[in-house]
């Protein structure tokens, strides 16, 4: 067993003094500890930090939860201030062994993060195992290229070659960028010219574009091998949607693809003729489906009903402030009035990494971004070589994979919404923001889970295990979108709701389709008018759902509050 470490008298001042002698005092109460480990993380000095993590590595130290959330303070701890725990680190290789995937991944990321070398013999092994899962053999990449030495960037090099699936083969690639730029574009122009259109380059993609030059270096080398016209398509629809449109890739993909280069922004004749179009032929329903489908990623940026993407504006309301013309214009050309809350920095980095997104907040010591999916990143201000004002992040080219009529219907829908009607603004809330869980365990879809199932593995989940999906304006979630193909399959669905003062609550389910239901850990089965009194906090509904192949499955969850009932609540959005 590792022995804690004690503060010495020759130690550095810590900036957090008195709340480490709490927390090695063994006082401190079991339900503040994760706020004093996070307080110690976010401030402590390198020696504050040996003290946890030499706690995270005692199999006995910390329960699962909080030794995951103090891996991901070391690692914040270590982005943010450059700070480490002092000491010798190879303690950490039990960990990359692990049995517990998640904990084996999270001591995968603490690695790179602190470059502890010692480790990248257990990183090859990981990444060159054809057994290994895709987030696994992803992290190991990642670690590698922290390393950076010589062994690694040959394990990416063997990864990223000829032999191997593409799937590993362009997750290898986009390691290669950093650590060798040249390298990386050879590469990645070949497994463009060998992938399919079920190969998805979007991670290799994003980063070249995330490279001083990457672009232009994987356009010059895109020239020597030409991609199927599928694979350069789903490349350019990629780039696109976000908001790239790097001119030489652009034009070297375009000619690939069979498809003319970038149309100019449109004159003010041609709007007003569109405009006159979209009153008179656009179709606001198909512009709906339009709107939602991944390709357009225009939910990617925007949220509707506040649920979809935040690095845009919500548009719930534009319609009813906005006229026609500026619709045309915001669709055919993003720059033209960029809102000061929307304009776009570039950081171009020590590193070499450009990343661009819309800033969040800053300090002295980091800034933060969130980019055009959504990700938030945190940006040390001391690894920041030059700072930009950049563009849209709403793409100028995405158009042109789209026919005038879909044009026209896209406007006249986004120009509706918020106009009294069926895209005004509602005043009964629903649940528009779902998660769904991307690899449900059997226990959930075989049968309907007992309650220590859902406790396992839905409500003791971790965040990356879901994705999200949206609701229409009308409050409808289409389970078609979630289903693959018309097969029928079973999906856990999540929603969420913020309760700021105490009371019952109901929730109305209408669907088309069989389901169980579950509010936090309490279990409802097929009922479709649930209620339940909930104090304050954030709360769950957890939606087995059964879908057929019928044509239009469909769910709807309306939170209310009952007569009588003292609750008040919001319904939780964003992305």
């Amino acid at each position: 067993m590792i022995s804690l470490s004690v503060v010495r008298a020759d130690d550095p001042p810590s900036a957090v003094g008195p709340v480490m002698k709490l927390f090695q005092s063994g006082r401190l109460p079991a339900e503040r500890q994760g706020t004093v480990v996070e307080m110690i993380c976010n401030r402590g000095n390198e020696h504050d930090l040996k003290v946890i993590f030499e706690k995270v590595v005692q199999p006995e130290g910390f329960n699962a939860a909080l030794r995951l959330k103090a891996m991901s303070w070391l690692g914040d701890a270590a982005a943010t201030r450059k700070v480490k725990p002092a000491g010798d680190l190879k303690a950490l290789d039990q960990l990359v062994s692990a049995k517990d995937s998640a904990l084996q991944l999270a001591a995968i990321r603490l690695a790179a993060a602190w470059k502890v070398t010692s480790i990248a013999k257990s990183l090859q092994a990981l990444a060159t195992d054809e057994k290994s899962s895709a987030e696994l053999q992803r992290a190991a990449i990642e670690g590698l290229v922290a390393i950076g030495d010589a062994s690694s960037k040959e394990t990416l090099l063997k990864l990223s070659g000829a032999g191997r699936p593409v799937g590993v083969r362009l997750i290898a690639t986009a390691g290669l960028v950093g650590i060798d730029l040249a390298a990386a574009a050879a590469q990645g122009a070949v497994v463009l010219k060998d992938a399919t259109a079920q190969d998805d380059p979007a991670e290799m993609l994003d980063a070249f574009f995330n490279r001083k030059e990457g672009s232009d270096r994987l356009a010059a080398e895109i020239k020597q091998h030409k991609p199927s016209v599928d694979v350069a398509k789903m490349s350019l629809r990629y780039m696109y949607s976000v908001g790239r449109s790097d001119p030489a890739l652009s034009s070297v993909l375009s000619a690939a693809a069979g498809i003319a280069a970038d149309a100019p922004p449109p004159t003010q004749q041609e709007v007003a003729e569109l405009v006159n179009e979209v009153i008179a032929k656009g179709n606001a329903a198909r512009g709906e489906k339009i709107f939602r489908r991944p390709d357009v990623s225009c939910m990617r940026c925007h949220s509707v009903s506040r649920a979809g993407g935040q690095v845009g504006p919500d548009l719930s309301a534009v319609g009813g402030s906005s006229p026609v013309d500026y619709v045309v214009n915001s669709i055919l050309n993003p720059n033209l009035a960029v809102k000061e809350q929307y304009v776009t920095k570039v950081f171009a980095l020590e590193s070499g990494n450009v990343l661009t997104g819309v800033v969040i907040d800053r300090d002295d010591t980091r800034v933060r971004i969130r980019d055009v999916q959504g990700k938030m990143i945190v940006i040390p201000t001391a690894d920041i070589e030059e700072e930009a004002e950049g563009k849209s992040l709403m793409p100028q080219g995405l158009t042109k994979f789209m026919t005038r009529g879909e044009v026209l219907d896209l406007a006249k829908f986004i120009s509706e919404l918020g106009k009294p009607g069926d895209y005004g603004i509602r005043k009964t809330p629903s649940i528009q923001r779902w998660r769904v869980l991307k690899k449900p365990a059997k226990e959930l879809t075989a049968e309907v889970p007992h309650l220590e199932h859902i406790r396992q593995f839905v409500l003791g989940s971790q965040p990356d295990e879901w994705s999200s999906a949206y609701g229409k304006v009308a409050g409808v979630l289409p389970l078609e979108e979630l289903r693959p193909g018309k097969n029928p399959t079973v999906l856990i669905l999540q929603g969420e709701v913020q309760v700021n003062e105490a009371g019952k609550l109901a929730f109305k389910i209408s669907s088309t389709e069989s389901f169980q239901a579950w509010i936090d850990a309490e279990a409802f089965e097929s009922k479709t008018d649930l209620e339940a009194t909930l104090e304050p906090g954030r709360h769950t509904i957890t939606l087995r759902v059964e879908v057929s192949d019928r044509e239009s499955p469909e769910l709807k969850v309306e939170p209310t509050k009952p007569e009588g009932s003292t609750v008040q609540f919001e319904v939780v959005g964003g992305a």
